[in-house]
């Protein structure tokens, strides 16, 4: 072999062991997931991956997905002190922001999102778009050069066969994407066709009773009299409400009748949530000149992400409230 040759093979030889095959490029998003066969009502879990030479202080995705096929439920990062922002969600399209106040290395796994199958289908996630954010030189949050969009497209396919939900234990704060659809009824076909029966035969002697002439009623006599001026009656004033999103007593509703309003693991409390995140009195939601307001007492207290202490915080509709770590709840009015 002629000495160049061999020279030039030995540099190639060292290129690719230095540089691994597939590797990405310094700035990358893409998608994973652990398996892309499923069954009727398990959790699929679908990994966002980042890659970034410059620390980041937060990121943003969209993925496209069947919302006739999937139900996405809440996203997490493993990344400390990435806490998520909660967002208007639109059927079809999962729209995920993540935010932290100190630059993060991003190397791996930078968000988890779940999603229940509710059927059998061949369907795709897309990977519609992604960016990196850092701080400026003037302090605002601005979108990372630079960045590009590798694997963008998961393929699975779901049978018919009804599995086992059972949602890995979740990594951070939780960002609630939606609820998980309520498992399917497992009465057997006998005791289905039972109760139809027995609905059936009531409905019958229902009809039969309403068809029997009624005694006729004597008739009463009344006097005329001139009617008194009456106001009319004032219009019910809304009454804002608190519904668990997750936690103890989830999907429940609380109307708040009596305020202030403490909420905590004490029963002495208007609304009690016993978990084990929550101290006794955790915080309390009260109103003033017509507004309602959250103030955290005695523990973590999260309004859309941002953080609640001691100064009370204006509840506006459709907030997404977290205390300590496992409470969410959604003010409306």
């Amino acid at each position: 072999m002629k000495p160049f040759t061999a020279f030039l093979l030995a540099i190639i030889v060292a290129f690719t062991a230095f540089f691994p095959a597939g590797a990405q490029s310094a700035e990358t998003i893409w998608l994973t997931t652990d398996a892309t066969t499923h069954k009727t009502g398990e959790t699929v879990i679908v990994k966002v991956n980042a890659v970034s030479a410059t620390p980041i202080q937060g990121f943003t995705f969209q993925i496209r997905y069947d919302p006739t096929c999937l139900q996405p439920t809440q996203a997490t990062s493993p990344i400390s002190g990435m806490n998520g922002l909660q967002l208007p969600q639109t059927p079809g399209l999962v729209d995920a922001s993540f935010a932290s106040t100190t630059p993060q290395n991003a190397s791996g796994v930078v968000a988890e999102v779940q999603f229940v199958t509710l059927g059998g289908c061949r369907t795709n996630l897309t990977l519609e778009s992604a960016a990196l954010a850092i701080r400026n030189d003037g302090g605002f949050a601005a979108p990372l050069p630079g960045v590009t969009i590798g694997e963008k497209n998961i393929a699975l396919d779901v049978s018919r066969e009804r599995g086992v939900s059972a949602p890995p234990p979740v990594e951070g704060t939780p960002l609630i994407l939606g609820e998980a659809p309520a498992p399917a009824s497992t009465l057997p076909v006998w005791a289905i066709v039972l109760i139809s029966a027995f609905l059936a035969g009531g409905g019958l002697l229902w009809f039969f009773k309403a068809r029997k002439p009624a005694a006729a009623a004597p008739r009463k006599t009344f006097k005329a009299s001139s009617p008194s001026p009456q106001r009319p009656p004032a219009p019910p004033q809304p009454v804002a409400t608190v519904q668990i999103k997750r936690g103890p007593q989830a999907g429940k509703n609380f109307s708040l009748n009596k305020l202030p309003c403490n909420i905590g693991n004490d029963p002495a409390n208007e609304i009690c949530l016993e978990d084990p995140s929550l101290s006794k009195r955790h915080a309390k939601i009260f109103a003033n000149n017509g507004a309602y307001y959250l103030l955290g007492i005695g523990g973590e207290t999260y309004i859309n992400g941002a953080a609640v202490t001691k100064t009370a915080t204006a509840l506006r509709p459709g907030d997404m409230v977290r205390l300590g770590q496992n409470v969410f709840f959604t003010f409306a009015v």
